[in-house]
Order: structure tokens, then C-alpha cells, then sequence
């Protein structure tokens, strides 16, 4: 054994000192086969390198990225074929001479032959890392700017939008965004706007885009994402794999921030099952939905929504003209009449870019026949609008879950271009037509319509209006929808202007519904006939109409007839009619004696709203189906309604809703006011219930018959006669109770009374009285408000939630009342409460407690004038622990307080303490504050304070008038950042009046910022210490202006004035050290009224220009000789008016020795 182990390491010795001796034997007798080996290796080396830049080239060519590994192989290979052919090379040259033969060098091939083997080996490494299955990958993706399709422009109502937008998108506690719209209005274009604009100011690292559309296909969003992401998701078939994949990519890397737009989502989706985490998962990722169905955006979890309106007419035009290229050398025709065609597309965008891309570079024949075509709802015949426009509604159309949607909203478009539609109507409407097959009564009937019309709002097929009684019809959008209700063997027809005679058509069976307007026309035709006809509706603008005794003979399945504005007799051919269920004739002087209403068996709505009639229709009373009567006719000091003709209610079992009208009982009419009440308690199925009467006993008895607790809606007024006309005019209405002018206070006490005010939710009390002692709730459920022995008796009668549907309360002239409520009440109290006014109640000195303010979560209006012992609004009840704190009225947005000679602010402590003022809005904010009227207020109002204490960057109508202590309306002096200067941005109208110590309209103005950007309106009045009204930084951030009015100021002098100390103008400078030039670039209108020192627009060295100024009116300015002392540019201007009927040219107020004027 031990030999064997000294052979081995004998063996391993010797291996270890021979080896390195035989290579370099080797180096030298294997020479020219390693030099020859090496020339084959880089051979192949070659061809491997040209295969693999094929791969490169054609990698790049499909905009992939060249791996890195790749990149390092090809310059490996770059290297070591340079080194290969130098020792190649040297091989070459290496032999040396001797005699005639050619000798080794055997040094040199020593040194070679080493090198050849050791490239050899390097050679043949490369050869094998050179086989790569990809040479590339998918680059990432650029962000780079995406392309709208109607090219975002910067309008002002859709930068604003936009900036909402991206705040919105700041904010850490919001993950999900909603923009919501109709069809064409610019959803998707804001929408790629946000993108480019988080692009370029980085606030994602990643955005990702997707079309979801109407028929989402989970597949192919998962792809759209991946591609933006720069995901490459293999698996094709596996969704919940696929999710997977993109949900790692999406909330993986938490450090990375991601905005998803998920464009076009017209239903509840859900996110996890595209691959989306959870919103409130991750914090780097934003989702932004764009929807036509606002209760999508709700569905889906969007905490905020923003809606995208149509644009306003200004912006119509400019966008409209840019896509029709109209140049401002137009034709004075082509000019005009594409202004008109503009005003038609309504302000939809899509609407705007389509038509005007359509009649781009034509001629005036084009234009007249485009805008003929509009007029007339035939826009279709305008190339590419119903491609585009009307394809994209009628699909909203057809996406509607219901045909009762449908249905009510083909109905809606036979009403008038941009008219307000009453709900109410519709309600009438659809009850007659059985629209609604399963609904049983008027209540469920209208809780029906009000819900579709709500689903419909929501789609952006109708439109909201100023009151939620009404909505209005798109116009692009109704046209439409007649298209629609057109189709299929049907035809709506819907003409309402300069209507001269009927329409003429032919196929008069295939007419479903006509509403027609007459201007001009005075006789309906004879002999028409209209088998299918089931609506008509004709409004004759209070003119005389002849209907011919045939008129219905043709139309016997006419099921809804409504006559408006018409003076007329009813023909007897109305009987033909047995169909009928829907009759309304409203706002007409009617001759009805011979209409023969009473064999219309089947009607079951009749309404003659504020009609006059000769005399009252007897046959009513035969109308045994009727549901709906609406006796509300036309009152006034001279007209007074026939009384109800006794029994007509006897036969009525089936009355569900009764509009009675002014019911007015005078004293030899008692026996009237006896068989009216018995008619009344007769009608068990009431729950609808309308009066207006003066006699507080007779309105006291009927309510003792009816069953108040069963009503679901009424309208009760107690009015003296002075008021009559005005208070029942209200048509349509939920619960409501209103007393004005009624001298008895023992009626407010009965339990009929107390019941109705207990469950109003419109409360209006104005009393012509001074005997009401603390207008308590111990006398009526509201009179709790005042007293507070009467809150504890409210306190032990009723749970919690008391005055939980109260809307609205209008209290004026209660001399006694002291506060409103006192105490402590709790939520859903006061809940609904949205408009608070309160007036001329003399010994009122606070109005709620804090625990009542808090319940006011809804309140969006408060006005309280001439209170004069008012020293607070809220006050906060030490006894009840109320905390001092901030307190909020999210959703205030108007509030106006005047003529209150003894407020110290809105809520207890402010500007209490002696000698330290604070701001009247001390501890309140109201983030929504839209206007602010504040006037005849004995206490020191310093505004921008006011304003930075409110907190809302949403105010837009600012009032002050008749504030003592005001010597400058805006001090910026203290202002410390923008965000507080903000305040004022978007304030488009200011009115300042009797401001007798003001002496500067701003002061310390911040330099380079435009502050007042969009101004629009600004009115001075009666400030008689102002000497000038802008400096020169003021007046150059009026960038808006559009209308200034300056009167009666007994000091001014001039309207820019000098450039304050230490504030460096933000003036553009023509001349250095010359002249400076000021702009009003949309100021339209100037009056100068009765100014008695005013001598010029500036004395100072400023060039003035006014490239929009059309109307300067100057009267009463008895020192004005000239309007400025340096030049100035008005090039729309050619004269002044100095009356309302007099003006001259103004080339007499530019010359320096210029013409007096005065009046």
C-alpha cells in the first residue's frame, strides 16, 4: 500500500512538472494546426456574428430593445476578432530567411503558437454564448401625447373642469374619478387630456388606457392594459391566469404610481376580474372612468364625479369656426349664417366638429341649406352627422333597460326646442297613454316617471334645469329621438315654428303622436284622419282657434288630447273620442257649453289649469272613472271662478288627486262652503290634495274631513285676498303649507293645522299680525321653534327624526319671535332642510343652536334681512357642552345677510371680545359658496379676511353694499400664498355699492398673477371717498372683463390711477421708461354715470387699448374732455353715447382740445 501511494504522488508530481514543459513543446511542434484551428474557429465566429445581427436588425425593426447579454456578445466578438487576426497576422510574417530557404523562427512561434491556443479557447467560448433564442424584448413604453379625436381646446369651462380633475387625482384619499356626459359632449377627450397632462408633470410614472365600450370583452381590455404597461401576458385562454399576470404588474411594485382610464363604461364591471386590485388596495393607483350613465361611475365606486356640459356659446364658436375654417375675411353672408349654424349644433362639441368639418370651405349655398336643415330637425341630411352623432345616441337609445324608459323619452322630444318639460306633464301623459302598464294609481304612476326621468339624467339623455320640477331635451339629442320614433311602420311629428298652416304629409296613418305650435294659424283643418293617432298636443299661444265640429271624427284612438293657450269651443265631435283617458285644457278661455265632456266614459285625467271657462260643465259629474281633476282656474281682482256646481264631486269615488284652485267663500255663500266640505269628505281614495282659500274655518272644517296622515302630497294656502292670484299657481308640488297675510292666530293651535305643518316639508309663514306671542311649536309643530317650553313639549311627543322632510322655510313679520329653535336636536333632523329665510323679525337675536347647525348637512341657501336685534346666526349652548369647534355647511352656496344693525357674526364669539376683530365667518367654513351678499351689516368687514376664513374657491358673485368700515374692498398686504389668493379666481361678477369710506378697490396687489381672471361684470356705485378705481396691476389682471359700470362716486377722477409703492406691475412695456401699455382685451360695454370730478380714464403715461369695446356711454362727467392723455386703441369703437338716445363721434373725446359734453 505504501508503494502504491508513492507511485501516486509520484505520478501527480510529475504530471504537475511535465504538463506545463509539453504545451510549451506544443506551442512550438503544433504550431501551424493551432494556427490553421484558430482561422477555422474566427470563421465561424463570423458567420455566428452575422446570424445573430440579423436577429438585432430585425428586432429593431419591431422596436424592440437589444438585449444587454447581446449587446456584450457582439462587442466580445468585436474585440476578439481584432486580437485573432493581428496574431494571424503575425503568423504570416513571422518565418525568417536562410540561405535560399525559409526557416522557422522558433521564438516567434513559441510566443504565437501560445497565443492561437489561448484565442482558440476564447473562440470557441463565444461560440458557445452566442446561441440566443431571442436577441430582443418589447421596449418600455414612451408616454407620449395622446390624440384626441375633437382635439381638446382650452376653453374656460373645460380647463376648469380639468383642473378639478387633477386635483382630484392629487388627492391621496381618492382612488377612483368618474367623468360623466352625454353622447358627444367630450368624455373621452378630457379624458386623454388628463393623460397628457399627468405625462408632463410626472405625477404617475405609468398610464395605461382602455376602451371598455358597451360590450366590455375582458380579453381584450386585460390586452389594451398590458400593451400600455409594457406586459406581455402569454396565457390566452386562462382569465383568472391573465387577471393574475396583470394584477402583479399593476400593485407589484408599490413604490411605482399607475393611472387606469377606463374609457367609455356603460355598466358595473368588475375590476378584479380584469386583472384591476381593489382601489382602496393600493395607493399608487388611480382609476379614471369616463361614463354617459352617472350611476355607473356611482356603481363602480367613484368617490368623486365630474360632469362634462356642453360648451357655452362663445366657446361653441370659436371651436365651430376653427373646424369650418372660417376666415375673418369671410363673406358677410357666410359669416352669419355659420354663426346660426353654430348656435343649432347646441353646444356639443361632437355636434360642432362634425358639421362644421362638413361645411369646411363651401360655399353660401351650403351654409343656407345647412342651416335650413338644422332648423327643420333634418340633419341627417348633413354628410357624416348621423354617422357619428346620431349612431352614438340612438345606441344610448337602445341601451335603455326599459321600453317605458323608451317610450317616456320619445315622449319628451315632441315637446319645443330648448323648452322646460314639467314633469307634471309627463306624469299626464303617461298615465293616458299606458306607458306603464303595472303601475295602478297617479302616485305610483308619477314615483315612476320621476325615477326614469332620474335614470335618464343619469344617461345624459335629458338634461337638468334650474328647478327640479322640470328637465330639458338636448337639442341634437331630440332631434334624434324623432328619428328614432319615426322608424318601424311609426311617425311622430313635432312643429313649432312659423306653423302657417297644418303640416302637410302624407302616410297620415302612420302618425303615433303630433305637438304642435300655431303662430299664424287661426282654423284647424276639416276631414283630417288619423287612425293611429294616440297623442296630440296643440299650443295656439292665447289666440282665437276655430275647430270645425268634425275635427275628431278621424282620430277616435286618440287617448292623450292637451289644448294650451288657446281661446275656444269645445266642438261636440270631442264625444267621438271614447278613448280618451288624458284631456287637458289648460291656460284657455273656453266656450264648453255644448262639448258634451260627460260621454268621454273612459277619461280619467281632466285638468283645466288656469283656464277661464263661461260656465262650468255640469257633465262632469258623469266622468265616473276620473282620477285627476284640476279645477285650478284663472283668478285674479277681476276674473273670479265659477263655484263648483253641487254634486259634481258625489260620483267620483275613484278621485285620487283634487286641485281645487282659490276657493273664495264670502259671507252669503255659506251654504257653497257646506256642500263643498261633504263633497270632499266623500272621496276615500284622495291622496292628493290642492286649496287656496281665504277663510282660515273653511279650510279648518276640510281638514277636519280629510285624512290628513293618508295624504302623500299637498298645497294648502291661507291668503288673504291681496295674495290670491298669486299662491295657487303653483303646479306641480309635494307637501306643502302656506300662510301669508291671515290675521287669526287661533287657527295655527288646532290639531289639523298641527298635523299638516308636521309633516310640510315647505313651510311658509308670513303673518299680518302682532299678536303672535313667541310663534312657538307648542303651538304648531314648527312653533317648537321659538319658545322653549314648547321645544320640550316637541321633545316628549316626538322621536327622533322630527322635521326630517322639511325643505324649505319662509318665515317674514313675526314681531314676537326671538329665535328659531333652542335646544339640542339630533339627526335626520332637519336633514332635508335647503333653503332658510328668514325677514322682518324685529326681536330675533340667534337663530340655532350648534347641535341644530350640525343637523343641517343639506342647507344651500339662508338669507336673513332686517332682524335687527340679530346678533347670531348659530349659537352654541354652554349648557349643553356644545364644543367650540369649526363648523361646516358643505352644500351652502348662497348666502345673503342685510340690514342687520346689531350682528356680531355667524356663530357665538365672534368679534366679542373688546378691542380684537374678527371675521363674521369666524369658525365657519363653506367650501361651495357660490354668491355672498352682505349689506347694512354694523360690524367691520374686512372681505379678503371674510373669504379666506369661508374657504371656498367656488365663489363667482360677490355684492357688498352699505358697510361703513370699509376703506379697501381687497387687501392683499397679509396674503402669504396662493392658495389664499385663489379664493378670488373664479369670481365672474362684483357689485359695490354706498361704500362711503372706500379708497382703494385692492391694495398691495401681488405682482405677475391675474387675480380677478375671470371677471366678467363689475359695478361701482356711490363711493364717495374713491379717487381712482385700478392701479395699473389691478387693472391689467381684468383679462375677463366684460362690463364695467361706474356711477355716482362724488371723488373719482379717473379709472387707473397710479402704480402703488413697492409693487412691480406686471405691465407690458412698449417704451422703457415711456410709455406702459394696459389692456381690457373683452371689455364690451363702459358706462360712466354721474361722476362729478371724473376728468379722464388715466392721467398717467399708459397706453390704453380696448380691442373689444362697443358700447361707451358717458353722461353726467361735467369736467371730461378727452378719455385718456396718451393714445388709445378702440378699433370697434366709432362713438359715445352721453344718453340713452344721444350719442356722438368719438374723435370728440380723443383730441387733446376736445368737445365739452355734458347733460
Amino acid at each position: 500500500m505504501a508503494v502504491n501511494i508513492v507511485v501516486s504522488i509520484f505520478g501527480q508530481c510529475t504530471g504537475f512538472i511535465l504538463d506545463p514543459i509539453r504545451c510549451q513543446f506544443e506551442y512550438i511542434f503544433c504550431y501551424d494546426s493551432t494556427i490553421e484551428t484558430l482561422r477555422d474557429k474566427v470563421k465561424d465566429l463570423e458567420n455566428k456574428e452575422i446570424d445573430v445581427r440579423q436577429l438585432v436588425v430585425e428586432a429593431e425593426r419591431n422596436a424592440e430593445a437589444i438585449k444587454p447579454g447581446v449587446k456584450d456578445w457582439l462587442q466580445k466578438v468585436d474585440d476578439l476578432k481584432k486580437q485573432a487576426y493581428e496574431v494571424l497576422e503575425s503568423a504570416t510574417n513571422s518565418e525568417i530567411q536562410c540561405l535560399f530557404l525559409t526557416c522557422p523562427n522558433l521564438k516567434t512561434r513559441h510566443s504565437l503558437g501560445g497565443k492561437a491556443m489561448e484565442k482558440n479557447a476564447e473562440v470557441a467560448k463565444l461560440l458557445v454564448e452566442g446561441t440566443f433564442q431571442k436577441v430582443g424584448e418589447p421596449k418600455p413604453l414612451v408616454q407620449t401625447r395622446y390624440q384626441n379625436r375633437g382635439d381638446f381646446v382650452a376653453f374656460k369651462t373645460r380647463i376648469l373642469t380639468k383642473k378639478k380633475i387633477m386635483e382630484a387625482l392629487k388627492d391621496k384619499d381618492v382612488n377612483m374619478i368618474g367623468i360623466c356626459g352625454m353622447p358627444g359632449v367630450g368624455k373621452t377627450t378630457m379624458a386623454y387630456e388628463i393623460a397628457n397632462e399627468v405625462n408632463v408633470d410626472k405625477l404617475f410614472d405609468e398610464v395605461a388606457i382602455s376602451v371598455v365600450s358597451h360590450d366590455p370583452d375582458v380579453t381584450k381590455i386585460q390586452d389594451q392594459l398590458a400593451d400600455m404597461l409594457g406586459l406581455k401576458i402569454e396565457e390566452k385562454s386562462n382569465k383568472i391566469v391573465r387577471a393574475g399576470r396583470l394584477r402583479e404588474r399593476l400593485g407589484g411594485d408599490r413604490s411605482r404610481s399607475i393611472l387606469v382610464i377606463l374609457d367609455d363604461v356603460w355598466e358595473y364591471i368588475e375590476l378584479e376580474t380584469i386583472g384591476i386590485p381593489s382601489s382602496g388596495d393600493d395607493k399608487g393607483l388611480k382609476i379614471l372612468l369616463t361614463s354617459r350613465f352617472e350611476d355607473v361611475c356611482s356603481n363602480m365606486g367613484a368617490q368623486r364625479k365630474f360632469d362634462v356640459d356642453v360648451l357655452s356659446e362663445e366657446e361653441s364658436w370659436e371651436l365651430f369656426k376653427g373646424k369650418a375654417e372660417i376666415s375673418d375675411d369671410a363673406t358677410h353672408i357666410i359669416k352669419g349664417t355659420s354663426q346660426k349654424v353654430a348656435r343649432e349644433c347646441r353646444g356639443l362639441p361632437l355636434a360642432l366638429v362634425i358639421v362644421g368639418k362638413a361645411l369646411r370651405k363651401r360655399g353660401e349655398h351650403a351654409w343656407k341649406n345647412a342651416l335650413e336643415e338644422l332648423r327643420h330637425s333634418r340633419v341627417t341630411n348633413i354628410k357624416g352627422v348621423h354617422k357619428v352623432v346620431y349612431s352614438r345616441i340612438e345606441f344610448s337609445y337602445n341601451y335603455l333597460e326599459s321600453d317605458e324608459a323608451k317610450s317616456l323619452l320619445l315622449q319628451c322630444s315632441l315637446f319645443p326646442e330648448d323648452d322646460d318639460i314639467n314633469i307634471e306633464d309627463l306624469v299626464r301623459y303617461a298615465w293616458g297613454l299606458e306607458l306603464f302598464r303595472d303601475t295602478m294609481s297617479l302616485i305610483t304612476t308619477r314615483d315612476r316617471v320621476k325615477s326614469i326621468v332620474d335614470n335618464l339624467k343619469s344617461c345624459y339623455l335629458l338634461l337638468s334645469t334650474s328647478g327640479e320640477k322640470y328637465v330639458r331635451l338636448h337639442d341634437v339629442v331630440r332631434d334624434a329621438c324623432l328619428q328614432i320614433a319615426s322608424k318601424d311602420g311609426h311617425a311622430y311629428m313635432s312643429k313649432h315654428i312659423g306653423l302657417k298652416e297644418w303640416p302637410k304629409h302624407d302616410n297620415c296613418e302612420l302618425y303615433n303622436a303630433i305637438d304642435l305650435t300655431l303662430d299664424e294659424l287661426n282654423r284647424l283643418p276639416s276631414g283630417l284622419e288619423y287612425p293611429n293617432l294616440r297623442f296630440l298636443a296643440v299650443n295656439c299661444k292665447s289666440k282665437s282657434l276655430d275647430i270645425p265640429k268634425d275635427f275628431f271624427e278621424g282620430m277616435k284612438e286618440l287617448r292623450v288630447l292637451d289644448f294650451t293657450s288657446m281661446r275656444s269651443q269645445i266642438p261636440s265631435s270631442i264625444q267621438l273620442l271614447t278613448n280618451l283617458q288624458t284631456l287637458c285644457l289648460d291656460k284657455c278661455k273656453l266656450n264648453i257649453e255644448n262639448s258634451s265632456i260627460g260621454n268621454l266614459k273612459k277619461l280619467e285625467v281632466l285638468s283645466f289649469y288656469g283656464s277661464g271657462l263661461d260656465h262650468f260643465p255640469n257633465d262632469i259629474a258623469e266622468l265616473s272613472n276620473l282620477r285627476l281633476l284640476d279645477l285650478r282656474l284663472k283668478y285674479s281682482s277681476i276674473y273670479r271662478p265659477l263655484p263648483l256646481p253641487p254634486g259634481t264631486l258625489l260620483q267620483l269615488k275613484k278621485l285620487e288627486e283634487l286641485y281645487m284652485g282659490f276657493v273664495e267663500i264670502r259671507d252669503d255663500e255659506l251654504e257653497q262652503r257646506g256642500y263643498i266640505i261633504k263633497e270632499i269628505s266623500s272621496l276615500t281614495d284622495l291622496n292628493t290634495f290642492q286649496i287656496s282659500t281665504n277663510d282660515p274655518q273653511f279650510l279648518l272644517q276640510i281638514l277636519h274631513v280629510l285624512c290628513i296622515e293618508e295624504l302623500e302630497r299637498f298645497n294648502i294656502v291661507l291668503t288673504d285676498l291681496k295674495h290670491a292670484h298669486i299662491n295657487d299657481t303653483r303646479y306641480s308640488f309635494q307637501r306643502r303649507l302656506q300662510i301669508e297675510g291671515i290675521a287669526d292666530s287661533s287657527m295655527l293651535s288646532q290639531p289639523a293645522m298641527n298635523s299638516l305643518m308636521r309633516r310640510a316639508d315647505h313651510l311658509s309663514i308670513v303673518m299680518g299680525m302682532n299678536d303672535l306671542d313667541d310663534l312657538s311649536l307648542q303651538v304648531m309643530e314648527r312653533k317648537n321653534m321659538l319658545d322653549e317650553d314648547g321645544f320640550e313639549y316637541l321633545n316628549r311627543n316626538h322621536q327622533i327624526g322630527a322635521f326630517d322632510r322639511l325643505q324649505e322655510i319662509n318665515l317674514c313679520g313675526i314681531p314676537s319671535m326671538k329665535y328659531l329653535w333652542k335646544g339640542v336636536i339630533k339627526p335626520p333632523s332637519l336633514h332635508n332642510l335647503v333653503t332658510l329665510n328668514i325677514r322682518n323679525c324685529p326681536l330675533v337675536t340667534s337663530l340655532f343652536s350648534k347641535s341644530v347647525a350640525l343637523c343641517m348637512v343639506n342647507l344651500q341657501i339662508i338669507s336673513i334681512s332686517n332682524c335687527e336685534m340679530l346678533e347670531e346666526i348659530v349659537s352654541v349652548d354652554i349648557e349643553q357642552n356644545e364644543v367650540t369647534q369649526m363648523l361646516e355647511f358643505p352644500k351652502l352656496w348662497k348666502v345673503d345677510l342685510g340690514n342687520l344693525s346689531n350682528f356680531k357674526g355667524f356663530i357665538s364669539g365672534s368679534n366679542k371680545i373688546v378691542g380684537v376683530v374678527n371675521p363674521i365667518f369666524d369658525q365657519v367654513t363653506l367650501p361651495n359658496l357660490e354668491l355672498l351678499y352682505l349689506y347694512e351689516l354694523d360690524c367691520t368687514v374686512k372681505l379678503l379676511d371674510e373669504l379666506r376664513q369661508i374657504r371656498s374657491d367656488k365663489l363667482r358673485e360677490l355684492k357688498v353694499e352699505c358697510l361703513d368700515d370699509v376703506s379697501i374692498l381687497f387687501d392683499f398686504e397679509y396674503i402669504e400664498d396662493d392658495a389664499e389668493i385663489n379664493i378670488l379666481n373664479q369670481l365672474t361678477s362684483l357689485d359695490v355699492i354706498f361704500l362711503p369710506k372706500l379708497v382703494h378697490f385692492a391694495r398691495m396687489f401681488p405682482k405677475g398673477i391675474c387675480i380677478f381672471e375671470n371677471l366678467t361684470l363689475l359695478k361701482v356705485s356711490n363711493c364717495d371717498n374713491l379717487r381712482y378705481l385700478f392701479s395699473p396691476s389691478a387693472a391689467n389682471s381684468l383679462v375677463a372683463l366684460k362690463e364695467m359700470w361706474v356711477a355716482e362716486c362724488k371723488a373719482i377722477e379717473e379709472i387707473i390711477g397710479r402704480q402703488e409703492e413697492d409693487d412691480i406691475s406686471n405691465i407690458e412695456i412698449v417704451e422703457e421708461g415711456i410709455t406702459s401699455r394696459i389692456v381690457f382685451p373683452k371689455l364690451i360695454s363702459l358706462t360712466l354715470f354721474r361722476l362729478n370730478t371724473f376728468r379722464l380714464l388715466s392721467s398717467q403715461n399708459y397706453e390704453l387699448m380696448f380691442p373689444s369695446l362697443e358700447y361707451l356711454h358717458i353722461e353726467d362727467c361735467p369736467v371730461m374732455i378727452k378719455l385718456c392723455s396718451r393714445q388709445l386703441s378702440a378699433p370697434k369703437l366709432d362713438k359715445v353715447w352721453i344718453s340713452k338716445e344721444l350719442s356722438v363721434d368719438i374723435s370728440n373725446f380723443l383730441d387733446f382740445e376736445g368737445i365739452h359734453v355734458s347733460s
